[in-house]
């Protein structure tokens, strides 16, 4: 569900916006009156909210690379090195670094290691050994 306006407004005074950040520090939704007013709506609202809490096993599931770093991604933990990555896929050695830049800044890792790890532990690749 896509809210079309903010639920707080635009011109929110210091004392006013400093309240609604510690409801939401409190695990509270700002939801103005004007949305309170209305129950059907604030229900949708509350619903919306609920259903984007990720649990575990949900974040275990979503992975925010793309379909092509995540096939980079496996190739890199199977050891193959950039070149032969750019082989495999038809594309270029610096089209390689820049997906491998994208999946290390998508992750907060600092080298391929850690993303590999990190993907794996999550269940969003698989390692396949050269030969296989």
């Amino acid at each position: 569900m896509r809210v079309s306006r903010p639920i707080l407004p635009r011109n929110i005074e210091w004392p006013d916006l400093l309240r609604a950040l510690q409801e939401v520090r409190r695990g509270e939704y700002p939801i103005n009156e004007l949305v309170l007013s209305l129950p059907d709506v604030a229900g949708q609202v509350l619903q919306a909210f609920r259903l984007m809490v990720v649990d575990e096993d949900t974040q275990s599931i979503y992975s925010p690379l793309s379909p092509r770093e995540l096939e980079v991604l496996e190739l890199v933990a199977a050891g193959r090195t950039n070149k032969e990555i750019a082989l495999l896929l038809d594309i270029s050695n610096q089209t390689v670094k820049n997906h491998v830049s994208s999946i290390l800044r998508k992750l907060a890792v600092n080298d391929r290691t850690q993303a590999v790890v990190y993907a794996m532990r999550r269940g969003w690749i698989k390692v396949v050994l050269p030969g296989d």
